[in-house]
């Protein structure tokens, strides 16, 4: 019950914040909006870091290898969640969520080159994930046709092609991360992540020379209300992985995040969903958890 518990909890605090990264994104740039919610991200997990004496022993010989795969994992979930804020700025949130969603399957893929031998369930979950974003992307095509939405979408090539390039990033920054873990916790991991994250977006504002100052200071509640929503669902996840099987059951719930942000894009904008989109949805979220458990 309490793997439920905190898988629950992480996926409505990431399927939230996902949906403020959309509107923030589009509003002030995907940049700007990342850079908020990791900057707010990593001061709270400083404090934590912090109150939990994680930093004691850190910064030792031992650990240099892991902390350099624990940079490369900030850097590259930075990446990807720019892509993710990007595409959810200029396309629709119902199709973009279940293609990041996808993201499992470049993992089970990396093993698989790896020479890790997968049971006939993990194919058939790679190959049904790899269906449904098919459809999903299917049924992009046709986005424009709906007269009834403000929002000016770009291209659905465009909103497919920078989704899935944010789905594969993903799953890169997941592989790092897991490496990573080999040799450090769990929690110095995201600290990094979060905190060198933020300074590679920094630098890419410097590069476009654009100030991570959003506009107006009204934006300063929304960057922290998406910071702590952000830190809460990892959290969460920390919190109800405890080495036994049961991890399986929060990991497969907290992957449901992207069903959240979708379900608030059809409550709050009105976004209308197909057949095909709702059918390949279906066998994205499906399929990554059989992935997740087996």
């Amino acid at each position: 019950m309490f793997s439920v518990a905190m898988g629950g909890l992480s996926a409505v605090s990431l399927g939230v914040a996902d949906f403020i990264a959309s509107q923030s994104s589009e509003r002030i740039g995907a940049t700007r909006a990342l850079a908020g919610m990791l900057f707010v991200s990593s001061l709270l997990l400083t404090v934590l870091m912090i109150a939990t004496d994680q930093f004691s022993g850190l910064f030792v010989n031992e650990n240099v290898g892991s902390i350099v795969l624990a940079c490369f994992h900030g850097t590259a979930m930075a990446l990807a969640l720019l892509l993710f804020f990007y595409a959810m700025s200029i396309g629709k949130i119902s199709v973009v969520a279940p293609i990041i969603a996808a993201h499992p399957v470049v993992i089970v893929l990396f093993l698989a080159v790896q020479g890790a031998y997968l049971p006939v369930t993990q194919l058939i979950s790679v190959a049904t994930v790899l269906l449904g974003v098919a459809f999903v992307a299917a049924s992009d095509s046709a986005h424009y046709e709906n007269g009834h939405e403000t929002k000016q979408y770009e291209k659905w090539h465009r909103v497919i092609l920078v989704s899935a390039a944010s789905s594969v990033i993903y799953g890169v920054a997941i592989i790092l991360l897991q490496n990573a873990a080999n040799g450090i916790e769990d929690l110095q991991i995201l600290w990094f992540g979060r905190c060198v994250g933020f300074a590679t977006v920094c630098a890419l504002l410097l590069f476009k020379k654009k100030t991570a100052f959003p506009p107006s200071s009204k934006w300063y509640m929304l960057f922290i209300l998406h910071g702590v929503l952000d830190s809460a669902g990892l959290l969460f996840i920390l919190l109800g992985t405890k080495g036994s099987v049961s991890d399986a059951i929060t990991a497969v719930i907290a992957s449901t995040f992207p069903i959240v942000t979708v379900a608030l894009a059809w409550l709050i904008l009105k976004e209308k969903l197909g057949l095909l989109q709702i059918f390949g949805a279906t066998l994205v979220f499906g399929g990554v958890s059989v992935m997740l458990t087996h």
